[in-house]
């Protein structure tokens, strides 16, 4: 049979994919363009159906594999369109405020679908042609370079080479956009650079290395100064210090194994430690949250013993058992989480919304709580769809790492790292809603189909 790459029409379109994906990526997360999202989406979701098909169509007649197996092999797949399924069957069983939640379903959950359906034909082309990825990965940078730009501008008029209220004026409109993309970046890089390195799958030149380089460097600078966020520091340094130990422990593998050793990888994982070094010690010398974090958070579980969480406007701040103030971003944090915990046990169905689902449901126990969200996407997403949906939507995520660690696809550690990358940010951040739902799927569908058996030797 003729490869279904060889068809000029197919290869045309199926770049176009490549190209939308990477301009959503882009723009998913900046503010002020959401007509140009939506006209992307439905742009990419009629493109995605065609391609989708034509690559159903060659399987079908080259495909051996038992119902279970295909099963297993789009379980990422088949679990989000579960969680679409159950959204549905919230709405129209278990909904608290049918009106909201309507609203909620036509929009962001018909986004959803959209984005899952494009990154799984952007995936299909990525597992043929894998160098491919990289242009997605630009467009992720693009955003940054943006916001460089503009961050730019703001230092010429103020003189002023840290901002700490910048966030809110930038391009992302806030500090988490920044590390949900920031990380997304760094951890394709990560994936990307360390299959090459060790597996000479793909082969990059040295330009693309210095691509990479660059972009991380611009990302790091993002996160600890123009920005300064702690969780983007705290995402990044876990993603560069597994990238270095898994580059060490693997070249040493090598070496041993050909009973030759070289300097120079200790040297090229030496470079990444001193670049967190750097970045750590000028992200500390703005931000003091890092100073007593224990203790704050120490206090903040507490819930019942120390109220002030619960409205800090009312009861200020609590002290830590040293006697000094808190944190205010520490304690909130670990406070509404502990809060959020608590009453998802106590709605195992969830509230239905994915937006201060737990404002809602707190209150049934703290009449007083002024809180919206636990800062922490897998609490708010149980809270709003209860254990069904987060059981649903984690399930999707980590089935695509079980693929990966499964696979021979030279894809295979960009899926791990990306997908260790979105499960620490929707641990830690507050990324359940809007757009950002919208990109996790996108992503999950992105990573399952990136791994399916390659069709072509093209790459």
């Amino acid at each position: 049979m003729k490869p279904i790459g060889s068809n000029r029409s197919f290869s045309i379109l199926s770049a176009l994919i490549i190209f939308i994906s990477s301009a959503l990526l882009a723009i998913w997360s900046l503010t002020n363009t959401i007509a140009l999202r939506n006209a992307l989406l439905a742009i990419g979701t009629l493109l995605a159906l065609w391609l989708v098909r034509q690559y159903s169509k060659q399987g079908q007649a080259q495909s051996t594999s038992s119902t279970g197996f295909v099963f297993g092999r789009y379980a990422p797949i088949a679990l989000s369109f579960g969680m679409l399924i159950w959204v549905v069957i919230h709405y129209l069983f278990f909904s608290s405020e049918p009106g909201q939640q309507f609203q909620e379903l036509t929009s962001t959950w018909v986004r959803v679908l959209e984005a899952i359906l494009i990154g799984s034909a952007t995936g299909l082309v990525l597992r043929d042609y894998p160098r491919r990825a990289q242009f997605l990965w630009f467009g992720i940078l693009c955003g940054f370079i943006y916001l460089l730009v503009h961050y730019l501008e703001m230092f010429f008029q103020t003189g002023k080479a840290f901002m700490p209220n910048y966030y809110f004026s930038s391009p992302f409109g806030n500090k988490i956009n920044t590390v949900l993309m920031g990380g997304l970046f760094i951890s394709a890089i990560c994936g990307s650079s360390a299959g090459s390195l060790i597996y000479n799958r793909p082969h990059y030149s040295w330009l693309i290395y210095v691509y990479w380089l660059l972009g991380v460097l611009a990302i790091l600078f993002s996160f600890t100064t123009v920005i300064d966020t702690r969780n983007g520091v705290g995402v990044g340094i876990i993603l560069i210090a597994s990238w270095a130990l898994y580059i060490g422990i693997s070249k040493l593998r090598q070496q041993i194994r050909s009973g030759k050793l070289d300097w120079k990888i200790g040297l090229a994982t030496l470079v990444p430690a001193i670049l967190i070094v750097i970045f750590v010690q000028q992200h500390l010398s703005i931000n003091r949250g890092w100073a007593h974090f224990v203790d704050d958070i120490t206090v903040a579980v507490k819930i019942d013993e120390v109220p002030h969480w619960q409205d800090v406007k009312k009861y200020g701040y609590p002290n830590t058992a040293t006697g000094e103030p808190v944190y205010p971003n520490n304690y909130e944090r670990a406070a509404w989480a502990t809060a959020g915990i608590q009453s998802l046990s106590k709605n195992p169905l969830g509230y239905g919304m994915l937006e201060h689902s737990l404002g809602k449901v707190i209150r049934q126990s703290y009449p007083e709580a002024m809180i919206r969200s636990s800062h922490s996407a897998w609490i708010d997403l149980g809270l709003a769809f209860g254990i069904p949906g987060l059981i649903l939507t984690l399930g999707a995520l980590l089935s695509t790492i079980v693929l990966a660690l499964k696979s021979n696809s030279a894809n295979r550690l960009v899926v791990i790292w990306i997908a260790a990358d979105l499960l620490l940010t929707f641990t830690i951040a507050e990324v359940s809603s809007k757009h950002t739902i919208e990109i996790l799927f996108f992503c999950i569908a992105l990573l399952n189909t990136m791994l399916l058996e390659q069709e072509s030797t093209n790459s």
